[in-house]
Formats: structure tokens, sequence, C-alpha cells
């Protein structure tokens, strides 16, 4: 009888010796049993969670499918995975090419053997997890950190009075301080991450990994809390929590998503504060600014026009772009592709377009009754929303329970004897993935019900700027924040030629909500007003669709 062995340890706190400690036990095994060894196999320091990431074990059945072995011995089952579904996965294969299944502890290994020990082992694996995290919030707490190293920060040496090194300590480095006390006074001060970083790469300032300065770096992710902008220990706070990390059983690949909100842990730092709180706040209120601007820093590239980019041939679609020295407009699709791709050969002048569109807002959008209505439109739409969302949220709920009982039904009757492994391993696979759906689902937060009462007059303030703008004619070019709000509030303005030469129709198709939306957190889009204005000598009325 021929015998290949397995073994595996998982990190690096286990002795590295360990494979071979599992190896020569199991060849004393094999002699006991008569078997020959004519194969070792073994994963260092690699977890049982996932195959993806074990090239020892995936060669172990690659060589029992070649049909070199008759017996595959491993000490103990968790050593060949730790995960349910890869159990079962492993028992089922070498079962179907008749290899017999044996560990030193507990012999020939059978289906209950699976079933019993891959639930043993998901639910140390998931105690692991609190633990581990439980610990981590403790490090966080006594003012350390969980791991990793920020720029601006250096890893400070110390030992407990056993000699063993205190980890998770932290000494700020003043020349890298200073630099990131330079990324936030520019920003603040109105330059964008590109310039600061094109800034400090002129001047030969190392990144954080020794390298040149990248945008990102200094832009980072707002919701993630990374980047230099983001990162709340320099001002003295130490966030744990902020993501939940899984692992791909495929690939073993590690996935970030977001940690629940009651999950997430800040603890005051003031020793690591590298910038002001006035600093801090500053920078945070300028990102939060051009986010309600779509993003746009002061520095970026404007386009050069209000409608630039947002105007489309009413008869194929395609964009109308600007042609001559008359900034006449025409169809990009019949400019490319001539009169067989489209039929509009019309050459509105921008000028007019534009001046009609802004009176048209002007007159008929920006009045007070359709800032009442849309508010009024808002608050409806917000209501029926969460409550549409509260009755799918209690049905998630319910399926949620089922879901667990069905899949607490089955390890019952597979520990009884009723069913086979077989016969649940892909059911229990599948309970498995939709509970997980569900549960993100659920974590995910209600839409508000309503409206915040101060966004009404907030909503008439940025009326009366645009207002005060329009009026000012020219002087809308100078007011930067009013355009970009404008071309938020528009998506697209469609030109559509009519029969009488020089006469076109205006439809402007564009999100109401924005205005609201410039004076809180949160976005909704579609408030479904609809009207039709005078759009001016020359044009039809202007169909709005908001």
């Amino acid at each position: 009888m021929r015998a290949a062995l397995y073994a595996r340890f998982s990190t690096d706190n286990q002795n590295p010796t360990s494979v071979e400690d599992q190896l020569a036990l199991c060849r004393r095994y094999a002699e006991q049993i008569g078997a020959r060894v004519v194969g070792e196999f073994g994963d260092a320091g690699i977890s049982g969670t996932a195959m993806g990431n074990r090239p020892q074990v995936r060669a172990l059945l690659d060589f029992a499918r070649g049909g070199d072995c008759d017996v595959v011995i491993t000490e103990h089952l968790d050593r060949s995975s730790r995960s349910g579904s890869d159990s079962w996965a492993i028992y089922e294969d070498l079962k179907a090419l008749g290899v017999r299944y044996i560990t030193v502890n507990q012999g020939e290994i059978t289906a209950m053997h699976v079933g019993t020990s891959a639930l043993v082992s998901v639910m140390q694996l998931e105690e692991n997890v609190r633990k581990t995290r439980r610990g981590l919030r403790a490090v966080v707490r006594s003012g350390r950190s969980a791991g990793g190293r920020a720029y601006g920060y250096a890893v400070r040496r110390e030992y407990d009075g056993r000699g063993e090194p205190i980890r998770g300590l932290r000494d700020i480095v003043p020349a890298e301080a200073q630099i990131v006390g330079r990324i936030f006074e520019a920003y603040a001060r109105g330059e964008s991450p590109q310039k600061i970083a094109a800034t400090l790469n002129r001047d030969g300032v190392p990144g954080p990994t020794g390298g040149a300065w990248n945008a990102s770096t200094i832009a980072g992710n707002a919701k993630r809390g990374n980047g230099i902008l983001h990162n709340e220990l320099y001002r003295g706070v130490t966030v744990f929590g902020r993501h939940a990390w899984s692992k791909d059983r495929h690939s073993g690949s590690r996935r970030a998503r977001p940690g629940p909100a009651d999950g997430i842990l800040r603890q005051e730092n003031p020793d690591l504060r590298i910038v002001s709180e006035l600093q801090w706040n500053a920078v945070q209120a300028r990102y939060l600014s051009l986010k309600k601007l779509g993003g746009r820093p002061e520095g970026a590239r404007r386009p050069k026009r209000l409608l630039s980019g947002l105007m489309v041939c009413g008869c194929c679609g395609g964009k109308m772009n600007l042609s001559g020295p008359n900034s006449a407009l025409r169809c990009h699709n019949r400019i490319e592709r001539g009169a067989i791709a489209c039929e509009n050969g019309r050459t509105p002048a921008y000028a007019g377009v534009e001046a009609r569109v802004l009176a048209a807002l002007q007159e008929q959008l920006l009045c007070p009754e359709a800032v009442e209505a849309a508010m009024q439109e808002l608050n409806n739409q917000r209501r029926k929303r969460a409550k549409d969302e509260a009755r799918r949220r209690q049905a998630l709920e319910s399926e949620l329970a089922e879901v667990k009982r069905r899949g607490a039904r089955l390890i019952d009757k597979l520990a009884s004897g009723e069913v086979t492994g077989a016969m649940i391993r892909d059911a229990l696979e599948i309970l498995e993935v939709r509970k997980a759906e569900i549960e993100q689902d659920i974590a995910t937060p209600l839409d508000v019900v309503a409206v915040h009462p101060g966004a009404a007059q907030g909503y008439r303030n940025i009326v009366e700027r645009i207002t005060a703008a329009l009026a000012a004619g020219d002087g809308l070019a100078e007011a930067a924040d009013v355009r970009d709000i404008l071309r938020d509030l528009i998506e697209q303005v469609e030109i559509h030629p009519l029969p009488v030469h020089g006469a076109y129709r205006l439809e402007i198709k564009g999100d109401l909500a924005v205005l609201v939306e410039n004076n809180k957190a949160g976005s909704v889009s579609g408030t479904g007003l609809m009207s039709t204005v005078g759009a001016g000598t020359g044009f039809e009325p202007v169909t709005f669709r908001l």
C-alpha cells in the first residue's frame, strides 16, 4: 500500500520544525499499518483557511489524481484544512479516486468525522477572530498602535520586566512631521493634491516609501480614513475597526470591507498629534466643500464654458461641439461620419443656447414656487423610500432567521447520521453565501427619512447666489463655485432642430436635488419635478426633467 503524507503549520509563532515533526509522526503511523511512503508534502507558515495559497496540498491532490498513492495520511483533519467547504472537497475528491483518507489521531476518515471536524474548525476560527480583535482593541485603548506605520512616525523600542518587546509604541519623526504640516497648510490654502505632490517632488522630498510622492498618497480616501489628509492619527486620534477583513477561500487573498459602525474605536493619543485641530478642521471643511461641487479643486482644470460637455444632439444623441471662430455648435457624429450618421446639419450659436438656458433657469426653475415644490417632493420621496426600506429590511431579517434555522437543521441531520456530507455540502455552501449577502445588506444604513428643516433656507441661499451671479452677466465666469453648482444641476442639454430655420427646442435634464444636497450630507437623485418654460426668441419651450 502506497502512502502520501501531508503536514502543515500556520504561523511563524509555531516551531518551524513542526512540519518535519508531523511528517515523522505520519511515517511511523504508515509503518504501523504496513504502508510504504511514496510522497511527502508540507505547507509551512500558511493558514489552513484556503486552498488557493497552499501549493503543497494542491500538489498532494494532483499526486493522488495521478494514481500514485493508495492512502493519504496526515496528523489531524485540521492539518489538511480548517475550512468547512475545503474539508468536504478534499474528502470527496479522495473518495472519488478510491484513495483512503487516514489521520493519526482519528484513523480512517468518514463523513461524520469531516462534518464534525469542519464545524469545530469553523467555530474555532471565528472564536480566534473575536479574541484577536478583542486583543487589538485592548492595544489601541492602551494608546499603542494595532499595526502598520504611518508616515511621520517611527517604532519605539521598549521592553517589559520580562525582557519581552512592548509592541505598538510609536514616536513622531520631526522631519516627516514637518512635511505633514506642510501638506495640511498647502491644501487648506487651496492647493490640489496633484500640485502638492509635484512641489514636494520638485523639492526632492522623499515619499513615504522613499520614492516620489503621488497625489493619491496625499488625497487618500476619506471613507477609508487613509492618505495624509484623512489619517486621524495626525490629530492625535487612533482609529480601529474601520475595516473588516475576509479571506477568499479559493485564492487565500484578503479582502477589505467596511466594518460595522458600532465596532469602530477611536482612542485619543495627544502625544502623537502632528497637526492642530484648527488645521485638521480647515482641511476637512475644504474637502467637504469640494465634494459637494463634484470634487473639483480650485486649481484643477475646469470647462471653459458653463455648458461644455453637456450639450447633445437631439437627433442622434452625439455630442454638440464648438466649431469655428463664431463658436457655432455642430453634431460630432455628423462631423466625423457625415450625414449618414446624423441628419442634423444645423449650427446654432453657443452664446444663444447658454443665454436661453440661464434665463430659463433663473425665471422658472429657481423661483420660490419651484423651491417649495422641490423641498416637498424630496421629503415625500425620502419618506416613501424609508418605508420601503424598512419593509425590505424586515423581510431580510425574516429570511436570515430562516437561513440560520435551515443550516442548523442540516448540521443536526449530519450529526445524527440521517444524511452524508456529500448530500449537504453544496446546500450548506449556498446557505452560507446567502447568509453573508443578507447580513451585508442589513448592515447598510437606512436612508434619511426627511430633509433637514434647515436645508430649505440653505437651498434659498444658494438660489440667491445663483440669481445674483446670473444678474451680473459676465460675473458668472468669476463665480466658479456658482458655475460648478449649475453644472451639477444640469446633467444634459439636448438641442432639437425644428422645421423653422434657426428655431430649436431645448430639453434640459437635471437633478434639482443637488441644490438641497449642497447643504447637508447624503444624496437623493431625481425629484420627479417637470416644468416647461419659454426659452426666448428662436427657441421653443425648454423642457426640464428634474
